[in-house]
């Protein structure tokens, strides 16, 4: 079983909203996590598709950002678009990288989490919990009609032009789903929190470093595949700065830094500096023993590395003559 990084080491918490009993670490329930999930996930699909569509009124709203990144010359979805168009082993990987992998590489990544570092994986979920809700919240209040959709935008669907199978392109699909929940993209949302979640919990350089590339490639493949704006983009992103926020407050502390233990809660802030990296699955730390115990030995240990004092000479004792 793999440490966490050197950086992963339990920590003191600052000011939280919860009480200290939230806060402090519990073994989640494997069960009880399967169920949250699928429960989540049942709801969330049943909402996202009951979303009121308007679809003049989120064409109008994509005409509207279209035209608002066009006067900032931010316009970079129909070149990104194009070009795609005219590669199409690109895009077929970004087809099938937009409808198959970003789901299994989430849901990977959370039962990674759950698997190897549960320290960290309450917390963590919750930033995936708060994101898909503003991402709800956003389809409600703001629906609006990707690039592909947009009469007279020039975007191809590269979807329904290269025929990938099982995505929107297939009737089958395209019936169930909303077709305006475009703002903001929970793709690129998701994909930040993959990326962020290995990039502070694994070790291997190589990972990390994919782990910083990956929100970017997802960036990259729902602008080229005509499903998102680059503001849709950036809106996913800050759904997850403003639900590791909300963490960060709730919690005191990172939401991919490890959760304390009620013992490590009365250790100081160097005596928890000390101590080594957590274990990932089976949290093998050290049995911590009470705060006043600690520092009782380390005041006996001081008392018997000090050197003894020196005997005092004695003076013989006599008569002067």
């Amino acid at each position: 079983m793999a440490d966490l990084s050197a950086s992963a080491r339990p920590t003191t918490t600052g000011p939280a909203l919860l009480p200290l009993a939230w806060r402090t670490y519990r073994a989640p329930r494997w069960w009880f996590e399967v169920a949250l999930v699928v429960i989540l996930d049942v709801v969330y699909e049943h909402l996202r598709d009951l979303v009121p569509t308007h679809q003049q009124q989120a064409i109008n709203r994509g005409l509207n950002i279209l035209h608002f990144t066009q006067r900032l010359h931010w316009d970079v979805e129909l070149s990104i678009n194009h070009f795609v168009v005219h590669h199409e082993w690109l895009a077929q990987i970004a087809n099938y990288d937009y409808s198959f992998f970003h789901l299994p590489v989430t849901a990977g990544v959370l039962i990674w989490l759950f698997w190897r570092h549960r320290r960290v994986y309450r917390t963590a979920r919750m930033v995936l919990l708060l994101t898909t809700l503003l991402g709800l919240i956003g389809f409600w209040i703001f629906p609006m009609a990707p690039p592909r959709l947009l009469p007279g935008g020039g975007f191809v669907d590269t979807v329904v032009y290269f025929k990938t199978l099982g995505s929107w392109g297939s009737p089958a699909v395209a019936d169930h789903s909303n077709l305006y929940a475009a703002m903001p993209s929970l793709h690129c949302a998701w994909s930040l929190w993959v990326g962020l979640s290995v990039f502070f919990v694994a070790r291997n350089k190589i990972v990390r470093t994919i782990s910083v590339f990956y929100p970017f490639w997802t960036v990259f493949v729902v602008i080229a595949t005509a499903n998102h704006f680059l503001l849709d983009a950036l809106a996913g992103w800050s759904c997850i700065g403003l639900s590791a926020l909300a963490v960060w407050v709730l919690y005191g502390r990172n939401a991919w830094a490890p959760a304390l233990t009620a013992e490590e809660q009365t250790l100081t802030r160097q005596e928890l500096r000390r101590l080594p990296p957590i274990k990932g699955a089976g949290l093998q730390i050290p049995r911590l023993r009470p705060l006043g115990r600690q520092r009782q030995d380390a005041d006996d240990q001081e008392s018997s590395a000090a050197p003894a004092a020196p005997p005092t000479p004695e003076h013989p004792t006599g008569t002067d003559s």
